[in-house]
This record gives structure tokens, sequence and C-alpha cells, in this order.
């Protein structure tokens, strides 16, 4: 679709400075630079975050991370101070990585997975060493360096990763501990949180498309609005709204149609896409668009979490 190719290249930054201007404990700007022998990982942090962060969790997987169960799963190599912002991770093989990079908090860690922000989507594999196994790794002059960025000039390189603690089977762990009951009680309370603070319940419509118009752009979205989004057929609202968005449009219907597909995704519980296209619009309905994105932020993190 014409409309959204547009817009792809400007979510990652959009995302990044929503982050930021939120005061989360969400990494961002994730960096994973190929090594020889090794792949360099650095991210940033907003400083005034809320919980305040008191470190890092850097996490390695053979697959894209994209659920909330992969983060337990998944094989954690190092868990860091808070003022560190790079980390080089040593390897002995060739295989395609992905990175999760998660802040640990005052209330615990705060897993939440947003691609290109805090993980890689691209696998990156280390480069094959050109210099002997003997030979030492050392940083370049006046380059910003961190006590787990690189070893140390006065050792050598170790041909054999250092051993790791091995991860509890958590789920396995779980069912052996706890009846059913006690298992879907978290989610109970989780999903009466989502329905009771966090969701907007109350769909907006423009004041431009409460009365029919004559003709144009206006028209054609009046009539998807009063066909589906109306009636609350969000499923068919988003189809006629992407089909309608494949067309070139003026730039207000524009602005306010992808709006309204960002609302139609919310109440299908997409809340991702509809974090996207409310992140399109930002600037054009700043006040609006941000209990939107604020409440689209909270319910991935919960619908993660009861994932």
């Amino acid at each position: 679709m014409k409309i959204k190719k547009i817009f792809t290249a400007l979510i990652i930054t959009l995302i990044s400075h929503l982050a930021f201007a939120q005061g989360r404990p969400v990494v961002s700007d994730i960096s994973v630079v190929p090594r020889e022998g090794g792949i360099f990982v650095k991210w940033n942090i907003d400083e005034q975050t809320n919980p305040s962060y008191t470190g890092f969790i850097v996490l390695r997987d053979t697959k894209q991370f994209t659920s909330y169960d992969q983060i337990t799963s998944s094989n954690t190599i190092a868990e860091l101070a808070s003022n560190v912002r790079d980390y080089y991770d040593i390897l002995s093989d060739f295989r395609e990585y992905y990175y999760l990079i998660i802040a640990s908090t005052e209330s615990g860690t705060y897993r939440m997975i947003l691609p290109s922000m805090n993980t890689n989507v691209s696998g990156i594999r280390a480069k094959k060493k050109l210099q002997s196994q003997e030979e030492v790794i050392t940083p370049k002059e006046n380059s910003k360096t961190s006590e787990n960025s690189f070893i140390d000039p006065s050792e050598k390189m170790r041909n054999i990763p250092l051993p790791k603690a091995e991860l509890t089977d958590e789920k396995n762990l779980k069912s052996a501990v706890f009846g059913k009951k006690a298992m879907n009680a978290p989610h109970e309370l989780a999903e009466n949180y989502i329905n009771r603070k966090n969701k907007i319940t109350k769909m907006h419509v423009f004041e431009e498309d409460m009365i029919c118009p004559e003709g144009g752009d206006e028209y054609f979205l009046f009539k998807i609005l009063k066909a589906t989004f109306a009636k609350k057929d969000f499923k068919n609202a988003i189809v006629s709204l992407n089909e309608f968005l494949s067309v070139h449009r003026s730039e207000e219907v524009q602005k306010r149609a992808l709006f309204y597909l960002g609302e139609s995704y919310y109440f299908t519980k997409d809340y991702r896409n509809a974090l996207y296209n409310f992140l399109t619009v930002k600037e054009d309905f700043n006040e609006l668009s941000k209990k939107w994105i604020d409440s689209s932020l909270d319910l991935i993190e919960f619908t993660d979490h009861l994932n």
C-alpha cells in the first residue's frame, strides 16, 4: 500500500521520540554491529524515567524477539549497571543472532519489546577472525567504553566463552507448583486492570466527518465511516480505510483516515498496528493522539504479559 510505504521510514524515529517524551524506562536506538570474533551492541535510554531504571539485561536469541514468553526462554548473557550503554558479546560461532535490551527498574524488569528500538530486526553474525587467537583486542583511542564493552588490554581473548548460569524451566516449575485456578488468577487481574483503567471505550469522530459533504475525498471517507466505523464494524473499516488510503488523498483527509484506521485497529485489539497509525499523525493531532498512544503502549505491555 502506497501510503504505508511513505510512512514506514518514519515509524522507527517516531517510536524513539515517543519513548523519550513519555519518560518510560524503554531502551532505544539499539545498534548491533558485527566485529571479528563477536558482536558489539549499543543503545540509549532517557535519563529521567518513571519508574527509575537501575540497570540493563542483555538477551540473545537465534530468532527475532516478538513475544513476552521469549524473554524468559532466551539466553540472558549479561546483567549490567545503570551507567552502561554498550556490550561486547564474544562468540565462537557465526550464526545469526538477535539481541534484546530491557531495563531493570525499582519496580522490576520493564519487559517491553519494540522492534528496531530495543531489539534488532535483522540477524547479525560475527565476522571471522583474521588475527590469531593470541592477539589482543583493544578499544579505539578516545572511544566511549564501559567495563563490559571490551576485553582489558592486559588480557588475552578467551577461545571459549565464560560459562553462564542455566535458565530455570519456569513453565514446568509453575505447572508443578500451582494449580490451574492459581495460574489463571494473574491473567484475570490483568484483564480487569486493562478494562478498568487503561482501555479507551469511546470512539472519536472529527467534526468535519459528522455531516455529509458534497463530494471529493471527504465524501468517500464519510461513506466508509457511515457504513463501517459508525456501526462498530471495525474489521471491515480496516479493509475499507486501507483501500481508501492506497490512493493519493488530500492531506487533511488522509490524516483523519489514518487516525480512524488507528482506532479501528485499537478496537480489534491489534494494539501494535494501532500504535503505528497514531504515531504517524502524532504531530498533527498532538493532544488527541497522546492518550491513544499511551493506552496502546500500556495494552501492548499487558497483552505481552498475558500471552
